[in-house]
């Protein structure tokens, strides 16, 4: 401990021990017992985690029992490290015991681990493990004063504890709604016996309209004109919220579906509405159907209903649709909202789309509002996995009379029901569609709660292999493993397969290296194969050892010595690179699965389609990558963080391949002439992150469309090659690059196109984690540009 300037009291503390990758010690100051002082731990002089002494501490230290600190380092950390120390924050004074690596077992008992997070809203997340019990799950409490106000377990996977031996120590806690009543609050968050977390207390005011509806209320001169820019401070609150976005559990969808839901005033829009009640139900079905219809806003005037038979479905259509500007399918049991119809009929007039779909939810046993459906724009690629689009559809009725003669056509009206219809209106390509992000369709009670919980339809199979072999002849479907309502298209290859390039940059870490390269060289099965190693300057003997190996195994290693600069580097091999595609590679992948890069392949070779990502994971199973999410506290965040590999996810998302903005370039399949034609990777405002989302984000305004697929599966230890931003410059570094992406994209934080606005974006949640607080938006989104025939 460093020496005292003056004879006041210092700081004092200590490390008291490393127990197993769980740093321990404690912290007080004499002069200020009460104070919880925060703690900097170091490792080889470098900076790598802050922590606050708050937690029970050791017997033999001074102050009131709580002033002891536990914080988990990660594994690799320290398996390349010599010493680690600790100090008061902010140039503090050093703690005793430094260790030097590697240290003895310790013989003191264990602490818990636990970190609790709160980043606004009302969301609590965060993870407990005990290394004495490594299964115990931790019961936790949270309190208000003496008021108990909620108690959980950590007992869900949680990344930051994919290092150990089980990841399932996570805690996802929703708050009470009551909180969010614009007054302080301080939540003590504890274990069962009584031992604050990490990161407790948190103190929280939450408006949950936000500060610019609160900013409104108190100063209305903030409300925007249309000839003047916002008010300074107008400006100041949007761009607070656009970067530190709020959040609530999908458990308080009663209550905020009741504050943000309401419905707009009514536009008077001329033409008839034709309802097309569908499905079997009891006459109490029916009757529910028909008195939402009742209660419509729109004049009964301008509604008619039928109930045709199944096997009368097209006759009754070809009579009526005719004198309908729109038809709006409604199952038996299920209702529209009051405002639905004058909704649907004034957006789809708006934007002369030539079909709509609108969000749903689902009526509770009790009749309150529940498991709400908040659906991208028209997502071909999902609409093949799973129908999200049917309920609260619209669709102009001269596009529903194209899509009977297009199966008149084909022969395929005989059999015709409401599948066969609806993969009619997307082999015509009828186009725009809008999607209204407003919950307008109520699901029934007895409605699957998600589309992977539904059963199997052999309809809607036999009508999407009718789709696809217009596609694609020789693409088959069937269903996923484990989810069999949900479905896999097996898109065809050419018979003479394309040369591909795999470009895998890499500076030593021949451990990481020598599994991806073999993975690629032995466990991918793939004939038109060139492998690129860039090798950025490794200087151990043994990884230049392996280098010289692989180069007489076909390998091409290129020598680039030069500064890290992924960008660069990848660019730079692009050029050199022998095959009309080219697949951007961590060194730290690993193969899991022979047949990946077929999957991608044929997922690319869809006209229309830029880019496709793969569905990368933690070692222990946890998904790393599931898509890209633009927006997310302003800047973009991986999908699925949350999840294991076979959970079904969001609407059964993490099992469904999908349209996104972007993916990740850890592995990331391109046609060479679309990356050059862009200049590649931008090596100049992005050299180590937010490269791959900029490229993939240029694709898509070059309207390419950037796919997801869950069913090329691969490992991904995420920056294991690349290290921790643990100094003043890579810190410095990742900040410009934050900063460039801010000010190029900016504008798409309140507007991804595969993300609905209502969905949380916020880091600590994360993308489908829960519901926004307030909605971003709800302009509809309208898609002009959907798939193309295969030429």
């Amino acid at each position: 401990m460093s020496l005292p300037l003056s004879d006041a009291p210092q700081p004092l503390g200590a490390i008291t021990g490393l127990h197993g990758d769980v740093l321990q010690g404690w912290a007080l100051d004499p002069d200020n017992p009460d104070l919880r002082l925060a703690v900097e731990i170091y490792l080889d002089h470098a900076f790598v985690a802050l922590v606050r002494a708050d937690r029970q501490q050791s017997l033999e230290a001074p102050g009131d029992g709580f002033h002891g600190f536990a914080v988990q380092l990660r594994p690799n950390w320290l398996a390349n490290a010599r010493h680690i120390a600790a100090r008061i924050a902010n140039q503090g004074p050093w703690l005793e015991g430094g260790i030097a690596l590697p240290a003895p077992a310790s013989q003191q008992a264990v602490p818990i681990a636990t970190q609790v997070y709160y980043q606004g809203g009302l969301k609590l997340k965060g993870w407990a493990w005990d290394p004495a019990a490594p299964t115990r799950h931790v019961a936790l409490q949270v309190r208000e004063g003496e008021r108990l106000l909620l108690t959980g377990t950590a007992d869900q996977p949680h990344p930051s504890l994919v290092n150990r031996p089980t990841s399932d120590h996570g805690f996802d806690l929703d708050l009470p709604w009551e909180l969010a009543d614009g007054q302080p609050h301080e939540l003590h968050i504890e274990t069962d016996r009584g031992v604050p977390l990490s990161g407790s207390p948190i103190r929280l005011c939450l408006h949950p309209e936000g500060l610019s509806a609160l900013l409104l209320r108190h100063w209305p001169r903030c409300e925007p004109a249309s000839d003047t820019p916002l008010p300074l401070l107008a400006r100041l609150t949007k761009a607070h919220e656009e970067r530190f976005p709020s959040s609530a559990g999908f458990k308080h969808y009663p209550e905020w579906h009741a504050l943000f839901q309401q419905p707009r005033p009514f536009e008077s829009t001329p033409g008839n509405v034709l309802v097309l009640l569908l499905g079997e139900g009891s006459a109490q079905d029916e009757a529910a159907s028909h008195a939402s219809l009742l209660q419509q806003r729109l004049p009964a005037t301008q509604i008619r209903t039928i109930a045709p038979a199944a096997t009368g479905l097209l006759e009754a259509l070809a009579q009526h649709a005719p004198d309908a500007r729109l038809v709006v399918p409604l199952w038996r049991g299920d209702r529209l909202a009051a405002h639905a119809l004058d909704t649907l009929l004034a957006r789809q007039a708006e934007s002369a789309a030539a079909w709509v779909y609108a969000d749903c939810d689902q009526d509770s046993p009790e009749g309150a509002r529940s498991n709400p459906w908040l659906k991208p724009a028209w997502d071909e690629t999902l609409f093949y996995g799973a129908d999200i689009v049917s309920p609260g559809s619209a669709f102009a009725g001269d596009t529903l009379l194209r899509a009977i003669a297009h199966l008149q056509q084909t022969g395929q009206a005989a059999q015709a029901d409401w599948h066969r219809l609806l993969a009619s209106v997307v082999a015509i390509q009828a186009a725009p569609i809008t999607h209204i992000p407003q919950v307008l369709y109520h699901r029934h009670a007895g409605a699957p709660v998600s589309p992977h919980q539904s059963l199997p339809n052999a309809q809607r199979q036999a009508a999407l292999h009718w789709l696809i072999q217009q596609r694609a002849p020789g693409a088959s479907i069937e269903p996923v493993e484990g989810f069999p309502a949900l479905n896999r298209v097996r898109w065809p290859l050419p018979a003479q397969l394309p040369h591909i390039s795999l470009i895998v940059p890499t500076r030593d870490q021949l451990e990481l290296l020598r599994a991806c390269i073999e993975g690629l060289l032995e466990g991918t099965d793939y004939p038109a194969l060139e492998i690129i190693v860039v090798d950025n300057d490794s200087r151990e003997p043994a990884t230049l050892a392996y280098l010289d190996d692989i180069a007489r195994r076909s390998v091409r290693v290129l020598r680039y010595r030069h500064p890290f600069n992924y960008a660069a580097i990848n660019n730079w091999a692009v050029e050199q690179a022998l095959g009309s595609i080219v697949g951007l590679i961590n060194n730290d992948i690993d193969v899991l699965e022979p047949g990946w890069l077929k999957e991608m392949l044929g997922q690319l070779l869809r006209p229309g389609v830029g880019a496709v990502g793969a569905k990368l994971l933690w070692s222990n199973g946890m998904v790393q990558h599931g898509g890209v999410v633009v927006g997310v506290n302003g800047l973009a965040a991986h999908a699925g963080n949350h999840l294991n590999k076979d959970d079904p996810g969001y609407l059964g998302l993490n099992q469904l391949a999908r349209e996104q903005s972007a993916v990740t370039a850890a592995c990331l399949l391109v046609r060479k002439h679309d990356y050059q034609r862009l200049g590649g990777l931008d090596e100049r405002r992005f050299p180590v992150t937010f490269n791959d989302v900029d490229f993939c984000l240029r694709l898509g305004e070059a309207g390419k469309r950037l796919v997801w697929t869950p069913f090329a599966r691969l490992i991904h230890a995420e920056s294991a090659s690349r290290g921790k931003e643990d100094t003043p410059s890579k810190s410095a570094r990742a900040a410009r690059e934050q900063k460039n992406f801010i000010e190029r994209w900016g504008n798409l934080g309140q507007g991804d196109t595969y993300y609905h606005p209502c969905l949380s974006a916020d880091y600590l949640t994360g993308p489908y984690g829960g519901l926004a607080m307030p909605p971003r938006q709800s302009t509809p989104r309208t898609v002009l540009q959907i798939e193309t025939i295969f030429k």
